[in-house]
C-alpha cells in the first residue's frame, strides 16, 4: 500500500467518522457504548469538527513530498490511533463499552503500526 493510498484511506475513514459524530452522534454511542444517553450527543457534536479537520489533514497530507513534515505527522497519526486503541481497550475491560469496541481497537492498532511503518520507510529513503 502506498503512502498517498495510507492517507487517502485512513482521512476518508477519519472524516466519515467525523460526520457520523456530527449528525447521528447517538449511532456511534450506541454501537460501543454500554451506556447512553442523548446528552452524550452534544460533545460528541463539538467534538466533531476537530475530528473532520483531522480527517481533512490527513487528506491533504497524501499530496505532500516526503520530508521532516510527513515523517512528523506519521509518528504523530501513529500515536494518535495508538492512543485511541488503548483508551476502547481499557474502556472495554472496564465494562464502560461493549466488545464490539475491541474490533474498532484492532484496526485502530493496525492503522498505528502501518503510520509507524511509513515513517520508517520514509526515514530509509
Amino acid at each position: 500500500m502506498t503512502r498517498r493510498a495510507v492517507f487517502l484511506s485512513v482521512g476518508g475513514f477519519v472524516g466519515l467518522i467525523g460526520i457520523v459524530l456530527l449528525v447521528a452522534p447517538g449511532s456511534y454511542f450506541q454501537l460501543y457504548a454500554t451506556d447512553y444517553s442523548t446528552g452524550m450527543d452534544l460533545p460528541a457534536r463539538r467534538f466533531a469538527p476537530a475530528v473532520l479537520a483531522l480527517g481533512a489533514l490527513l487528506i491533504s497530507a497524501s499530496a505532500v513530498e516526503p520530508g521532516p513534515f510527513l515523517e512528523r505527522l506519521c509518528l504523530i497519526s501513529a500515536g494518535a490511533f495508538l492512543g485511541v486503541a488503548i483508551t476502547g481497550i481499557h474502556a472495554w475491560s472496564t465494562g464502560i463499552a461493549r466488545p464490539a469496541i475491541l474490533g474498532a481497537a484492532a484496526v485502530e492498532l493496525v492503522v498505528a503500526i502501518v503510520f509507524v511503518w511509513l515513517w520508517a520507510r520514509s526515514r530509509s529513503d
